[in-house]
């Protein structure tokens, strides 16, 4: 059966109300107004490049220093912009002098004292710019810088030949160290976060976010009035049709088959880690581990084991399934774990394992394989580059797919992960998430990583990953080779970036069941033999004995460099930089699209996968049909459900090939748009390919 055959519209499809209409349209007058105040100042009164004052006979100075006390404080801000402004009676603007801070974060701006002095200069002052965005014209890139912190000087204290501001202690892309993984401290999202949407993006969001935004209102609000009155059916009616519902709809029972199920584990949002069975490599074998975690008694959360056999088409079918846990609420304190094994035969048991394992597998690939190998993982190098990277074309390189993520992780932690949807839908508490996403980060590195190899020419997921592997490890080649001379100038700031990415990442992990598997008695690897049936390209380097040790502990993220100067570089640090950036690029554009916008497709129907099970009040507990709704969602989480996973399907802006805000580097795009035939034959059209991790 092939779904592309189906009249599946997805989630772009709007049931839009006339107060949505309402709603948008004031968002779209109040954005006119704030774009037309912005316009008229900016014409009004123009900044503009040149620098005022022939005679440069006195000179500002000043120190630039991180200001957070953990373990920044009088850490130097290298090679940030400076500049020294005044304004005229009349409100013009007039640069005085501009320099960038050294190595030391001291800077000197030479400037001319007579004109700062002039009867017509009323105010003067210091502005410190954080490297911004960059655009491309006419094949070059242009950099934006943007103004984030002023520091006031009298005019009247312009009197000899040094005038020093002192120091300046910034709270600038400071580490949260309240989280247990690398974030950005954001207290406030509108009013100390350290970036900001581009306005198409905000445009974008509240576009697609308003129509949905009413139906859960709407929802809601008749939950509080007449629960009596609505039903998990008439929620997933009033939302877009998502995948599994338009195929119930042309073939009853289709989104339920065992093909069907292999499918999407295979290459759908799951995109499952496919080992060998260790016991029997005919087999494949994928497990969801979740009993290490802080759980409630609520939900049912058992591990998941899962066999698969290739079929002739390439696509794998389940032929066993090992449920270890609590399946209802009688077992939840039993010792051992009960433990069932179903297989095809054991219907209609057989079917509502399968739910377990969508359900079990849509909770995974949300917590491990978007939110942590994606969004924090990608904010984890943000952080860094965002810090470090000022001069050296790595920001035209790297900057266009880094930026935003910080921003849209803080509104994650808000209304989806910590203490939004996710903990109230699921069986893990707020520690128990973060305990997953820890761990799962401890797995992720940079270095040796590449895309699962496809374990047939059935494997979708893995080729296409794969292609687009190479295709930016191609245009990082280039990038880097025609920009040598600059990176190596400017080496100290891939150095300084390298070691906050090493000190501030989590501690290498590995479970105890693969330590022990993939090691012998003395910790030293086993021999390839005995292993191969662990897939390891796209897993952390082995052993984790010699990786990086900071403070005791043997650190996920390996270094790129050591060195401060290239000239004194380990010959190998060239290639690190490049899989760097090709790691980087992978996970934010790539790797976030697969994961994200197929979300809708796997857990867009309530009843086919949602994030958490209920025990219900039946001694089989989870293992029941579809129609009992005591082990759904409540209502109240199925509307939430529907709400998210139909905004985060559903983004707007920021794709490769569109290149909204002009930032992409041309190769990039040269180079996907020459390969776009062969992820055509994949089922995959590049223009759908975000640009970053933007939602």
């Amino acid at each position: 059966n092939s779904v592309h055959d189906l009249d599946f519209q997805g989630p772009s499809l709007q049931k839009r109300t006339p107060l949505s209409r309402l709603v948008d349209l004031a968002l779209r007058v109040r954005r006119w107004m704030v774009e037309a105040v912005q316009w008229l100042h900016r014409t009004l009164f123009p900044r503009r490049a040149h620098v005022y004052g022939p005679h440069k006979d006195s000179t500002v100075v000043g120190h630039v220093t991180f200001a957070q006390k953990m373990d920044d404080e009088h850490v130097p801000i290298h090679h940030m912009r400076v500049e020294l402004w005044a304004r005229t009676w009349w409100l013009g603007y007039r640069k005085l002098g501009e320099a960038y801070t050294g190595r030391d974060g001291r800077f000197r701006i030479p400037y001319d004292l007579l004109y700062a002095r002039s009867w017509w200069i009323r105010r003067t002052w210091v502005e410190l710019y954080t490297t911004g965005n960059h655009r491309w014209e006419d094949g070059r890139p242009v950099n934006d810088f943007v103004l984030f912190h002023a520091v006031k000087i009298r005019k009247g204290d312009l009197v000899g030949m040094i005038y020093d501001v002192g120091l300046v202690q910034l709270f600038y892309w400071e580490y949260d160290h309240s989280e247990g993984v690398p974030r950005v401290v954001i207290k406030d999202h509108d009013e100390d976060a350290p970036q900001s949407y581009a306005p198409g993006r905000v445009d974008a969001l509240e576009r697609q976010l308003v129509p949905i935004e009413v139906v859960k209102m709407e929802h809601l609000a008749q939950i509080d009035l007449d629960p009596g009155t609505l039903t998990i059916p008439m929620i997933q009616a009033d939302y877009p049709e998502n995948l599994t519902v338009c195929m119930e709809r042309h073939e009853p029972g289709s989104s339920r088959s065992d093909a069907w199920f292999g499918r999407r584990m295979m290459n759908g949002m799951y995109a499952s880690e496919f080992d060998r069975d260790p016991e029997d490599p005919e087999l494949l074998w994928v497990h969801h581990h979740w009993s290490s975690y802080e759980r409630t008694d609520d939900y049912a959360i058992p591990n998941v084991d899962v066999w698969f056999r290739l079929g002739d088409d390439g696509l794998p079918r389940p032929v066993k399934i090992r449920l270890t846990g609590a399946l209802n609420a009688y077992e939840v304190r039993e010792r051992p774990p009960p433990v069932r094994e179903l297989t095809p035969d054991d219907e209609p048991e057989w079917t509502y394992a399968k739910r377990v394992v969508r359900v079990s597998g849509g909770l995974g690939t949300e917590l491990m394989h978007h939110f942590a190998a994606t969004h924090v993982n990608t904010e984890q190098y943000a952080i860094a580059a965002y810090r470090n990277l000022r001069l050296s074309p790595l920001t035209t390189l790297l900057f266009p797919h880094v930026k935003d993520v910080a921003l849209v992780d803080h509104t994650a932690n808000r209304i989806l992960i910590k203490k939004g949807y996710i903990q109230r839908a699921c069986a893990l508490t707020p520690r128990g998430i973060d305990q997953v996403v820890r761990n799962t980060m401890g797995t992720l590195d940079w270095k040796g990583f590449r895309p699962m190899k496809p374990v047939s020419e059935a494997h979708v997921y893995a080729r296409a990953a794969n292609l687009f592997w190479d295709v930016v490890a191609d245009h990082v080649e280039d990038f880097v080779e025609d920009h040598a001379e600059e990176i190596r100038r400017h080496w100290y700031e891939l150095y300084r970036f390298s070691r906050d990415a090493v000190q501030h990442s989590v501690p290498a992990f590995l479970c105890g069941w693969l330590r022990r598997q993939l090691h012998e008695d003395d910790g030293t690897p086993a021999a390839p033999e005995d292993r191969d049936w662990y897939l390891t390209d796209h897993r952390i380097d082995l052993p984790l004995d010699g990786r990086p040790e900071v403070r005791g502990e043997r650190r996920a993220v390996s270094p790129v460099t050591e060195v401060e100067d290239f000239e004194h570089a380990d010959p190998g640090d060239w290639k690190n930089l490049k899989q760097l950036c090709t790691y980087v690029i992978f996970q934010a554009t790539f790797g976030h699209t697969w994961a994200n916008s197929k979300q809708y497709d796997d857990i867009g129907e309530v009843l086919y996968c949602s994030l958490g099970l209920r025990f219900g009040d039946g001694p089989d507990g989870v293992l029941a049909p579809e129609s009992d709704y005591r082990i759904a969602p409540d209502l109240t989480r199925s509307t939430q459900m529907m709400w998210w996973s139909n905004v985060l399907s559903r983004t707007g802006y920021g794709f490769l090939t569109r290149n909204e805000d002009d930032d992409i580097p041309p190769g990039l795009i040269e180079k996907l748009e020459s390969r776009r035939r062969d992820f055509a034959a994949l089922g995959m059209d590049i223009d759908q390919i975000q640009s970053r991790t933007n939602i």
